[in-house]
């Protein structure tokens, strides 16, 4: 059913993107009854929801959880391309001012309100990767086809306002209407609760985003962390891990996972990285033994399979600043962990996920540990290991156990760390690339670079901080793009180096 919704908004979406032309270039013609010349916006909401990132896909490569390492390809991983901006949000926002046109023709609310959320959330996406970017002229056509950009605060204001517009409306509409379900939802059924919670733990996320500017009252990263916090009424959150926004692949086509039988390559050529690996097993942490396999090496050396799965030390990863050629004969030595190939080696894998309870968790814990609000840090740090720890499925005792004694929550800016660590630990091959902005945000975990070798050019001596603009912006819109680096940067300078606002002290 979820494949066909997508499917049908798809083709309907593109069939009205060309009837509308049609009609635009020969208004004169009569419209034909047999053509649709609109959309139900349950559809096009549909084709407007987030498809989670399955586990193993370039992008959690870049997050140091995996290395592709091809035996026939020597070359080191790539960490330095892949940093084009786009500003594909406008398209995005251009669906939603469609289904917001077709929800009123329908008499659906609920969609009017849902596209506030997808809005903030699409030019949310494009400042976080760039910088500054045209928000207030952009959606004006033919009245100001060269936009100017507003500044990157200003962008975050106006989402941030429009996030609490859209709960404070949904919460509104689900008391006139308690028994209302939602039309074209693929996470939950149709439960608009559940969308509400999920609009406000994605707020949590934005505002933990910007640490950097919590003292900003323009902004006030505090204050709205704490009207969320301290009125659960109006702001419901997510209570446990059934609340998460993720997709259940099912083995059909269009909803098999990446890592699977049909893509035989992958089981080659994806082994675990020592980022990732080496801190679950500093850690003691009993995921290790869920996510991975021990090494070949491990496994031959070893007279009961039982007690070397059981032993942290039969578990490596990767060096990514290794060079191709070392890290292949490693590979083919049997040096590496692979992913459980019981747990994994199949087409329904781990979920997708989104947006997460623990990641809402861990957002709070790191507000409460910044002294932001005056909820106990010790409660949601814990929230947030056993949540993840329950999704993986460890036993009960060893949450326990692990929390207690192994990596309980401790203060100051060691606790701090900690806890960056555990929320890099579970956002191990899910929730898209949330673990790479909490890391170029706070600089937690330590990513390795090339350090060992020389510096190779694709792996660099750090990450790159931003997107660069589409160079459209420069063709077409060159005046304000030249502005807008200026404004930025002090100088016209478009590159993945330079600090936005987001990340400058």
């Amino acid at each position: 059913m979820k494949k066909n919704i997508i499917y049908k908004s798809t083709v309907l979406i593109l069939l009205l993107v060309t009837l509308s032309g049609c009609l635009d270039d020969f208004d004169e013609l009569r419209e034909n009854p047999n053509q649709p010349t609109s959309v139900p916006p349950s559809l096009i909401f549909a084709d407007l929801t987030p498809t989670a990132t399955s586990s193993f896909r370039d992008d959690y490569e870049r997050m140091q959880y995996h290395v592709w390492i091809a035996t026939d390809n020597t070359n080191p991983p790539n960490f330095t391309s892949g940093f084009g901006g786009s500003f594909g949000g406008y398209a995005t926002a251009r669906n939603i001012d469609k289904m917001i046109e077709e929800a009123e023709k329908a008499g659906a609310p609920e969609y009017i309100i849902l596209g506030k959320f997808y809005r903030a959330r699409a030019f949310i996406e494009m400042t976080r990767r760039m910088g500054n970017i045209p928000l207030s002229e952009a959606m004006n056509g033919v009245d100001a086809p060269q936009p100017k950009y507003d500044s990157q605060k200003s962008v975050y204001i106006q989402c941030l306002n429009w996030l609490d517009e859209a709960n404070e409306e949904l919460g509104s509409f689900i008391a006139a209407n308690p028994v209302k379900t939602l039309e074209g939802d693929i996470f939950f059924d149709g439960n608009l609760k559940q969308w509400q919670k999920l609009i406000n733990a994605y707020t949590l996320r934005i505002l933990i985003s910007l640490s950097k500017k919590a003292t900003d009252s323009d902004v006030d990263v505090q204050g709205r962390f704490t009207r969320i916090i301290n009125n659960p009424t109006k702001y419901p959150l997510m209570t446990g891990i059934g609340d998460n926004a993720q997709l259940e692949y099912s083995g059909e086509d269009g909803f098999k996972q990446s890592y699977q039988p049909e893509q035989a390559v992958y089981r080659d050529a994806v082994v675990y990285a020592s980022t990732y690996i080496d801190l679950l097993k500093t850690k003691q942490d009993p995921r290790l033994m869920i996510v991975a396999d021990p090494t070949k090496d491990a496994l031959d050396a070893g007279s009961d399979e039982a007690t070397v799965r059981a032993d942290f030390d039969s578990y490596e990863g990767a060096d990514v600043s290794a060079t191709g050629a070392e890290n292949s004969s490693k590979k083919l030595d049997g040096d590496f962990s692979f992913p459980n190939e019981e747990k994994y080696w199949n087409f329904v894998g781990q979920p997708g996920v989104w947006i997460s309870y623990w990641e809402q968790e861990f957002c709070i814990a790191e507000a409460a540990h910044r002294g932001w609000i005056s909820a106990n840090p010790t409660t949601h740090y814990s929230n947030a290991i056993t949540a993840s720890m329950e999704w993986y499925g460890v036993d009960s005792d060893e949450i326990t156990d692990y929390i207690t004694n192994k990596q309980p929550y401790i203060t100051g800016s060691a606790g701090l760390t900690r806890l960056l660590e555990q929320k890099y630990l579970a956002f191990a091959e899910n929730s898209d690339q949330e673990s790479f902005f909490t890391t170029r945000r706070t600089g937690v975990p330590n990513y390795i670079f090339s350090t060992n070798n020389g510096i190779d050019p694709n792996l660099g001596e750090k990450y790159p901080v931003r997107w660069t603009y589409p160079q459209s912006e420069e063709d077409n819109n060159n005046t304000n793009y030249r502005a807008a680096l200026q404004a930025q940067f002090g100088a016209e300078v478009d590159d993945i180096d330079q600090i936005i606002w987001l990340l400058k002290d």
